[in-house]
C-alpha cells in the first residue's frame, strides 16, 4: 500500500534526471551533426545545403530543447520547491534546476549565428554562422548542459547512496 504512493513520487525524483539526460544527448547529436558541415570533404555541398537543412534542424530542434528544457525546469523545481527532499538533495537539485535554466543565458549569443546560417546572410562564407553557433553551443553544453546534469544525477542518488552526497 505504501509503495502505491511512492511510486509517482519516484517518478517525479527521476524526472529531472531523465529530461536533463535527454538533453544532453541531443545537445551532443546537434554538435555532431552540424558538424559535418565543417569537414573539408563537405565543401562543395556545403554551400548549397547548410541553409535549407539548417532551417528545419533547428525549427525541429527548437521544440525539442524548449520541450525539455520546460521538463527539467518543472521537475527540477518540483523537488527543489515543492517536494522539499533530504536536505543534501535539496542543494543539488535547486543547483541543477538553477543550472538548467541559465542555458537561456546562452540564447542572445546563440539566437543571431541561428539566423545568420538559415538565411543565408553569411556573405560567401557559409561557416561563419556555424562556426560561432558551435562555439556557443559547445560552451553551454559543457558549463551548464552537464553541470545541471551533474547535479540531478547526485541528487537523485542521494537517498540511495548517502555518502554520495
Amino acid at each position: 500500500m505504501a509503495s502505491e504512493h511512492m511510486a509517482p513520487r519516484t517518478l517525479m525524483r527521476i524526472a529531472p534526471l531523465v529530461t536533463s539526460t535527454c538533453s544532453l544527448w541531443y545537445s551532443f547529436d546537434q554538435d555532431f551533426l552540424m558538424g559535418v558541415f565543417l569537414h573539408p570533404d563537405r565543401l562543395d555541398q556545403r554551400d548549397k545545403l547548410l541553409p535549407s537543412s539548417s532551417r528545419s534542424f533547428f525549427s525541429s530542434g527548437f521544440v525539442r530543447v524548449v520541450g525539455l528544457l520546460g521538463l527539467t525546469l518543472l521537475s527540477g523545481g518540483y523537488n527543489a520547491f515543492v517536494d522539499k527532499p533530504s536536505r543534501e538533495s535539496l542543494y543539488w537539485y535547486t543547483t541543477g534546476t538553477l543550472l538548467a535554466a541559465s542555458h537561456l543565458i546562452f540564447v542572445p549569443f546563440a539566437a543571431p549565428n541561428v539566423q545568420t546560417i538559415i538565411e543565408d546572410r553569411s556573405q560567401g562564407v557559409p561557416t561563419t554562422g556555424l562556426d560561432s553557433w558551435l562555439f556557443v553551443h559547445r560552451v553551454r553544453t559543457w558549463a551548464v548542459d552537464l553541470a545541471a546534469w551533474t547535479c540531478f544525477v547526485i541528487g537523485t542518488c542521494c537517498p540511495v547512496i548517502p555518502t554520495a552526497c
